[in-house]
């Protein structure tokens, strides 16, 4: 019996992730391996790689749009990955998927064939900068032949991959915006550089117009999945108004997880007595 851990993408709405695991670890809840897709790839692969709860908090403290900002080098994107790139490298080396304490599988859309591909071989960081590479906002990544971008396009909870990859049992956590307030607009971009940039360029409305259709693109992805199959339990945060790029928001993100674990807490200690005890069953025989 094994349990998969499913971490549904979502930008800076990532931080609830943090949250939902502080109180899976307060619950003895601990995955046998994890897939995830965008943010929650990212955030798999510093929890597999063994970074904890505080080390998981400095990192998405340090992601603010203005700490990463770098000018591109060329038309593909708002903003170049190398600072992402040297932040996960000082937090967690450069490991191979089979370094990792956690099995770990991220995906990714391929833009040549127009498919979802799961990377789960090779160099960790190569597959995280794949798998956040939001279309404008971050440069695509090839590898082996594919332009790979962020995988939220296709599957943006990827719970059927942890299923796919020997979990008998998963938790998925969606941390998408399902639906704005009456009246509400898209989201604004948190106020800095990248604010100046779409202003003084006049694409300010062009960014929310961008970041709306991705809501709308990854709700309705996840959507079709949960009508072909669902995970044992599945956690939503209510993020509230937190947009794509709100990474100043995290603490909002934290909590607001940790409120979705509560309103399950019954529903996850039934699945963990469940699971330990099929474990000693298995032990015993």
């Amino acid at each position: 019996m094994k349990l998969g851990l499913a971490l549904g993408g979502g930008g800076g709405r990532g931080a609830a992730l943090i949250g939902v695991l502080t109180e899976l670890h307060r619950l003895d809840v601990h995955p046998h391996l994890i897939t995830g897709t965008s943010i929650g790839g990212l955030t798999g692969a510093l929890y597999a790689a063994g970074v904890d709860i505080e080390g998981m908090s400095a990192f998405f403290r340090q992601m603010h749009v203005d700490n990463l900002f770098a000018w591109p080098k060329d038309s593909w994107s708002l903003v170049n990955n190398k600072k992402i790139e040297g932040l996960l490298e000082d937090t967690i080396g450069r490991p191979d998927f089979s370094d990792l304490e956690i099995p770990l599988a991220v995906t990714a859309t391929d833009l040549i064939n127009h498919r979802l591909v799961v990377l789960d071989e090779g160099d960790v960081i190569t597959a995280v900068l794949a798998t956040i590479a939001l279309p404008i906002i971050l440069p695509p990544v090839e590898k082996d032949g594919f332009v790979l971008v962020d995988g939220g396009l296709l599957n943006n909870v990827p719970f059927d991959i942890a299923y796919a990859r020997g979990a008998s049992h998963v938790i998925a956590i969606d941390i998408t915006k399902t639906s704005y307030e009456e009246g509400a607009k898209p989201s604004t971009p948190p106020s800095g550089r990248l604010d100046k940039i779409l202003k003084y360029t006049q694409r300010y409305g062009a960014y929310q117009v961008m970041t709306g259709v991705i809501d709308l693109i990854t709700e309705q992805s996840l959507k079709t999945r949960l009508a072909l199959s669902e995970p044992d339990i599945l956690i939503r945060p209510d993020i509230g108004t937190i947009g794509l790029l709100d990474f100043n928001r995290m603490d909002e993100g934290i909590e607001a997880g940790k409120t979705a674990v509560l309103e399950s807490e019954a529903e996850i200690i039934n699945l963990r007595n469940h699971l330990k005890q099929s474990r000693d069953q298995e032990s015993e025989g």
